[in-house]
């Protein structure tokens, strides 16, 4: 019994070793601002709340930095609420371990016309089933979204 149990740590060290790591697959990470895009542009405000940790912080242009669900589902339900649309282009993503950030463009849109340009970083967390959730999401446009021109107003 003796000699059982001082082989035992060795033993859960030997099988600790033999488990596959993670994948560090910054696709993964395109993949979930993939995701994102497909749900603000579906209008689903559901869909982009699950996308984030329930603690996740939000960082808008022009606004104050706002946590949890409730304030993910309020800036961004603004957001569908105003008619908007994006078109996201990662540029630089990287895994480290749990935790991954995506670096990217963006464009909004309204009624299929670019009406701003800006970039983003997110920060993201695996959580315990593998899921990439976004912690940190910033984004800042290159300049004010374009004022809606009156139909008597002349073009320059």
């Amino acid at each position: 019994m003796k000699k059982l149990l001082s082989t035992l740590p060795l033993f859960l060290m030997i099988m600790g070793c033999n488990q596959a790591p993670m994948s560090a697959d910054p696709s993964e990470i395109v993949a979930a601002t993939e995701a994102w895009e497909a749900a603000l542009n579906a209008k689903d405000v559901d869909a982009l709340v699950s996308l984030y940790t329930s603690d996740a912080r939000v960082l808008p242009p022009g606004g104050d930095m706002a946590t949890g669900s409730d304030a993910v589902r309020t800036v961004f339900g603004g957001i569908i609420d105003a008619g908007f649309s994006a078109e996201l282009t990662s540029i630089e993503s990287k895994v480290s371990g749990d935790m991954a950030y995506d670096v990217g463009a963006l464009a909004l849109s309204v009624d299929g016309e670019v009406v701003a340009t800006g970039k983003f970083i997110v920060t993201l967390h695996r959580s315990d089933n593998g899921e990439w959730l976004i912690t940190n999401d910033i984004w800042n446009m290159d300049a004010p979204p374009a004022a809606p021109m009156e139909e008597d107003e002349p073009m320059d």
